[in-house]
């Protein structure tokens, strides 16, 4: 018995490990944004950091779930709605960022709604499935707003302070892990999708501090 919890150990902490280097290269933005002149809540330094760290914490208590340290009841997976409301939410400040600048002053009014309408369905919803399917489409919505729109940057050119290339393959990363967690989980290798989000983490965060640009701008100069 002490074996096998052994190796249950040293199988969740790979995954433990990813998210939290996932972590730490969130706050790594923050930082960024922190430190520039002009700052506004709907950054997109600012916006993914919030991102990578509410994935990073939602992926921890799935791992911790999953290995029987955490039981997954309806309080607890009303919390673990919260935290994924800060990967859905921030999305939100990053497309009105990107498409609706002229309308800036309405930011933070469009995104208080959002989290209105999700605090209110994980306060009220009376099931895990309720929970899930009401919060669903909306998360759907915005991982694909961002993949479509650095899609569009890519090939414009619109965004060129970002990689959005990076950004493109980083949201496929993303997905790919999301979207096999069930089937990873199912043969006792939870921990990898936590590892296919630290290395999306990493991608989107080389793609938004984007070294190619600052140098690019400097040469101009």
């Amino acid at each position: 018995m002490f074996i096998l919890q052994f190796v249950f150990d040293l199988t969740l902490l790979p995954g433990l490990a990813a998210s939290v280097l996932a972590a730490i290269m969130a706050v790594y933005l923050i930082i960024i944004w922190y430190r520039q002149e002009n700052r506004l809540m709907t950054d997109l330094p600012l916006m993914f950091g919030i991102v990578f760290i509410a994935h990073a914490i939602n992926q921890t208590m799935v791992l911790l779930s999953e290995y029987g340290y955490l039981e997954m009841t309806l309080e607890v997976f009303r919390m673990r709605a919260l935290i994924v409301g800060g990967i859905a939410v921030p999305l939100v400040g990053v497309l009105l960022h990107i498409w609706l600048p002229r309308i800036r002053k309405h930011h933070l009014r469009i995104i208080g709604l959002v989290i209105v309408y999700w605090v209110s369905i994980l306060l009220l919803g009376p099931t895990q499935e309720l929970i899930m399917l009401l919060h669903l489409p909306i998360i759907i919505f915005f991982m694909g707003g961002m993949v479509l729109t650095f899609a569009i940057t890519w090939k414009t050119g619109r965004l060129k302070e970002v990689r959005s290339d990076l950004m493109v393959v980083s949201s496929a990363f993303s997905f790919v892990g999301q979207a096999g967690l069930v089937a990873f989980m199912a043969i006792g290798l939870a921990s990898v999708p936590a590892m296919i989000t630290a290395i999306s983490t990493a991608m989107a965060t080389l793609a938004l501090v984007n070294p190619w640009y600052k140098v690019e701008a400097r040469s101009v100069l």
